[in-house]
């Protein structure tokens, strides 16, 4: 595996109501950077676009990006400004499935090959790594998709990138996909997977490829995209740095998931897996005693990794188990009724400063 290609600033942007300004962006790359995320895709950058060139400079420079990938289309004036800004990586994209062709570009298999050997042939020895997205890889026609592939490494692609462009795979079809497509391509050519989140299984999918022998995944801050958006970085991220061993510095990622929440308007949900503000807090009464004796009992990681803290609560679920240990000191029996009820009057559980003191009232 060589790591993950964030797309915030490319797929992210296309989110509805998402508009990052120049300062955002750089921030949100900075960042992104700190963290060892080891690409970070922008893109299509219009050269009309005033903002273009500094978002480069400024990824560059402030955010001290090291591996930029512009996007961009299977086109030649697309091509020539891209390669004109000198990017790490310049990923193209063409539509592989039959649907997508024939909608979008209009041009069937032979004239769809015939471009994107125009593009690699163009493109070629002019940028240190040259990627070929295939769009809808996971509607394509498995012969198509294997030609595409060859083609790819013949004309001198270091990477394909096969995207579920309408999250219809299931972790085991990605699996299967990236071994049929490590078959045809080698060990020479490397494997990209780009998962979208409307069924749900995006970060499963991206995960799966990653475990089955892809070397790369996309991912977005919040999965931020188009409809359900892509795979969660924080969530890829997280299980590759608590589980895989990969080195990420996760204990950043709360807050800056809740700072790009607030650049967009969308509040980040309080059980956001990794991320979420209450993800290590415990009311329910069995899971609460196991904690106060070994938090690994009912915790996947320490809260800490991700700069979270443990937070035990004590309302209606508590029970006699939960609550002992922290009445020795003034009751010989925990005085579990008159807690739950305290608890339902004030609609809400109590922290464990307000045990204390509740504790201490009724000693």
């Amino acid at each position: 595996m060589q790591g993950l290609i964030d797309s915030t600033l490319r797929e992210g942007m296309q989110t509805v109501g998402v508009a990052l300004s120049l300062e955002q962006q750089v921030e949100l790359a900075g960042e992104l950077t700190a963290m060892g995320i080891e690409e970070l895709e922008v893109g299509p950058l219009r050269p009309d676009d005033d903002e273009a060139e500094q978002l480069i400079n400024r990824c560059r420079g402030q955010a001290r990006v090291a591996r930029l990938a512009i996007w961009c289309r299977c086109q030649a004036a697309d091509i020539e400004q891209a390669l004109a800004w000198q990017p790490e990586v310049l990923a193209l994209s063409i539509p592989v499935s039959s649907l997508q062709m024939q909608v979008k570009l209009q041009k069937g298999k032979t004239a769809v090959k015939e471009l994107v050997v125009a593009a690699l042939r163009r493109a070629r020895g002019r940028v240190g790594y040259l990627s070929l997205g295939l769009e809808d890889a996971t509607r394509a026609e498995p012969r198509f998709l294997a030609e595409m592939v060859r083609l790819a490494k013949k004309e001198g692609a270091h990477r394909v990138r096969l995207a579920d462009t309408v999250g219809i795979a299931t972790p085991a079809e990605i699996i299967e996909l990236v071994r049929q497509v490590r078959e045809v391509g080698g060990r020479q050519l490397a494997i990209g997977v780009h998962t979208h989140n409307d069924f749900g299984m995006a970060g499963a999918n991206a995960i799966a490829a990653l475990g089955a022998g892809a070397d790369w995944a996309d991912v977005t801050l919040l999965g931020l995209g188009e409809r359900a958006g892509l795979a969660r970085l924080e969530e890829v991220a997280g299980y590759l740095a608590l589980r895989r061993q990969k080195a990420y510095q996760l204990a950043g990622l709360p807050e800056l998931c809740a700072r790009l929440a607030d650049f967009c308007d969308q509040p980040l949900a309080p059980r956001q897996p990794v991320v979420g503000r209450d993800i290590f807090a415990c009311e329910t009464g069995l899971h609460l005693a196991a904690l106060q004796r070994e938090p690994a009992t009912y915790e996947p990681f320490e809260p800490a990794l991700v700069g979270n803290r443990r937070r035990l609560l004590y309302g209606t679920k508590t029970g006699r188990q939960a609550l002992a240990g922290r009445t020795a000191e003034h009751h010989s029996a925990p005085p579990v009724g008159r807690l739950r009820k305290l608890a339902r009057q004030l609609g809400r559980p109590l922290d464990e400063e307000e045990l204390a003191v509740f504790l201490q009232a009724a000693a």
